[in-house]
């Protein structure tokens, strides 16, 4: 790098859309939809930056959401001067069913965003991310699913899901080095 910055830049490019070809292969999703970054809560943060939240407008996610994005939420809550409010999940959980009702039931008119995690960090519950996006599609709800411990672990299709955003690690199950995460955009949001 300190040698040759701009050759070195230039080569990263290439690198960047090999890495970019893999990962789409492998989480099944146009390739033009990620981004890299250091971590899933890093990018939780940029996409919430990316938002324009009014006043009467509302984030919602669960009880098990990851203390960092909840943080995050809070915080960009905080300074849009919108409302900030989280599903109670109780464990054990007995169906994806029961979840997907708790999810879908708790929308409310002024809800802009549901943050839902794939595989909750504390608990290990899996959400059925699948159903909860088809379900909020037709309610016009933006979603951000925390993938931060699905791929890997789980059989991912990001295409199947439709989420508007998709954030994971890839450090975890996939056993890539630290600092290894992906934000994916669909190009519908």
């Amino acid at each position: 790098l300190e040698a040759s910055p701009v050759n070195f830049l230039d080569r990263q490019r290439d690198r960047l859309q090999a890495a970019r070809e893999t990962i789409s292969s492998f989480l099944g999703a146009d390739k033009e939809g990620f981004g890299f970054v250091d971590n899933a809560t890093t990018g939780v943060g940029c996409v919430l930056q990316s938002i324009a939240f009014k006043p009467n407008d509302e984030i919602l996610t669960t009880s098990q959401v990851y203390n960092g994005v909840r943080q995050l939420m809070t915080r960009v809550a905080t300074d849009a001067r919108c409302s900030y409010r989280e599903i109670p999940i109780t464990v054990p959980v007995t169906s994806s069913e029961e979840l997907l009702q708790q999810v879908t039931s708790s929308i409310k008119p002024e809800t802009k965003l549901l943050v839902i995690d794939h595989v909750a960090s504390a608990s290990g519950i899996v959400f059925p991310v699948n159903e909860i996006v088809r379900y909020l599609k037709n309610k016009g709800v933006l979603v951000l699913v925390d993938g931060a411990h699905a791929p890997g672990m789980l059989d991912v299709s990001l295409s199947s899901i439709g989420a508007d955003w998709y954030i994971g690690n890839l450090h975890k199950w996939v056993c890539a080095p630290l600092g290894a995460g992906f934000v994916w955009a669909s190009n519908a949001t």
